[in-house]
Formats: C-alpha cells, structure tokens, sequence
C-alpha cells in the first residue's frame, strides 16, 4: 500500500510542476500570476485542479492546433495543398 501512495504523491508533484511552469509562461499579468500561484501553492492539488479547468487556450495554442489540423488533413495553413506523404 505504501507503494501506491509514493505513486500517487510522485503524481501529483508532476501535475504541480507542471502547472507552476505553464503558470509562469503564459504571461497573465502581476496580479492573476500572483492569485493562481497563491491558489495553486496554499492547495497543490486542488489549485491546480481548478488552474487547468478554467485556463483558456492562448493565441499560440490556437494558432498550434489550427496547424496539427491542418498538417493532419494533408493541407498547408495558408491553404496550399501539401506535398504527398512518401
């Protein structure tokens, strides 16, 4: 059972983490960098819990997604066809 916990907690540590380096990426501004990163450190996992179920997309992310999109249906952004694959 102890097992399962170290697992749990390695877990959880990972999401903070990685919720800490997204935080301080996207660039919010002093005053919600300040107030998810209180929320985030005063309840790890609750905080950020809440962090990924309210964060929207930023324009990179939406310009990144139209890209995989478009590379996956087999068509340039700018609306070229792309070459065949090989």
């Amino acid at each position: 059972m102890s097992l399962f916990w170290t697992l749990i907690a390695i877990l959880v540590a990972i999401i903070w983490v990685i919720t800490l380096i997204d935080l301080f990426r996207r660039h919010l501004g002093a005053g919600p960098t300040i107030g998810w990163l209180v929320l985030v450190i005063v309840l790890p996992f609750v905080g950020a819990l809440i962090y990924w179920i309210v964060r929207k997309p930023s324009s990179e992310d939406i310009e990144h997604y139209a890209e995989v999109e478009h590379e996956f249906r087999g068509r340039d952004p700018r609306g070229r066809s792309a070459p065949p694959p090989p």
